[in-house]
């Protein structure tokens, strides 16, 4: 079964687990365990965190279960410094749109890719909700002076 399409990855926990599959070079999460890693930011947002390696994976080398990391959710700070570690000369370099963190990138509007745009109806209704909390805040002023 091959993974979902990069386009159809929209949060920022599908991201990491998409790339965390990828890294383990897994097509599922039955074939994913924690990697170990110890410079990977985003090991603690890794939804396979604790999940220890098939024993048809392991060698003879293997030296038990990984280090205990606190668990963190996924997040776009984790996926910032994700894209800071690959790419530490900065945007200029980074051409990899196939990517699972991609859309979530630093250099990109702030990394907001995933987050909704407010339709015109809700900016008029907050621009109405402002107004009228202005008026309160004017009218109770006023009569605490006036008092």
């Amino acid at each position: 079964m091959a993974l979902p399409p990069i386009s159809t990855v929209a949060t920022p926990a599908a991201c990491v687990r998409r790339f965390c599959l990828e890294c383990l070079d897994a097509t599922t999460g039955r074939g994913a365990f924690d990697c170990g890693s110890e410079v990977c930011p985003l090991r603690p947002a890794s939804p396979f965190l604790g999940k220890p390696m098939p024993l048809t994976m392991r060698t003879e080398d293997y030296d038990g279960e990984p280090a205990r990391v606190p668990k963190r959710r996924p997040s776009r700070k984790l996926i910032h410094a994700q894209c800071r570690q690959c790419q530490p000369d900065g945007r200029d370099d980074c051409e990899a749109e196939d990517c699972a963190l991609h859309r979530y990138r630093p250099w990109d509007g702030s990394g907001k890719a995933g987050q909704r745009k407010a339709s015109p109806a809700q900016l008029q209704a907050a621009a109405r909700g402002r107004e009228t909390m202005r008026q309160k805040a004017s009218t109770a002023v006023g009569q605490a002076f006036d008092g």
